[in-house]
C-alpha cells in the first residue's frame, strides 16, 4: 500500500514540474523590461548617446520611462556609467535593471 501511495505521489509531482510551461519572475505573466530596451528621449534606438548622461538626467529617464507604464523607480547604487535601480508596481518589486548612462540601455537582472 505504501508504494502505491509513494508512486502516485511521485507521478503527481513530476506532472505538476513538467506542466508549467513559462516563469516569470514579475507577476503578471511579462516582462515589465523588454530585452535591451533603451532610453527613448534621450538616446537612439541603437543604444548611442551623444553624451553620457548625469545622473539627475539619467534618473529622470528611468522615472519618465516607467511612469509611463504605471511603475515607480527606486535608484540603488549609481556608478560611473551604470545605474542599478528597483521597479515597483502597486503591490510591490516587479523588476530589478541596470542601466547605462553611456548607450542608454535598460536590462532587466531580475
Amino acid at each position: 500500500m505504501k508504494q502505491v501511495i509513494f508512486s502516485i505521489l511521485i507521478v503527481s509531482v513530476s506532472l505538476l514540474c513538467f506542466s508549467v510551461s513559462d516563469t516569470y519572475a514579475w507577476p503578471r505573466g511579462k516582462p515589465v523590461t523588454p530585452y535591451g530596451d533603451s532610453c527613448p528621449k534621450k538616446c537612439v534606438d541603437y543604444g548611442t548617446c551623444n553624451t553620457v548622461m548625469t545622473d539627475y538626467d539619467a534618473e529622470k529617464a528611468l522615472k519618465d520611462y516607467y511612469n509611463r507604464k504605471g511603475l515607480s523607480v527606486m535608484l540603488e547604487k549609481r556608478g560611473e556609467r551604470f545605474i542599478r535601480a528597483r521597479i515597483y508596481d502597486e503591490i510591490g518589486i516587479v523588476d530589478i535593471i541596470i542601466f547605462d548612462r553611456r548607450t542608454g540601455r535598460i536590462r532587466s537582472i531580475y
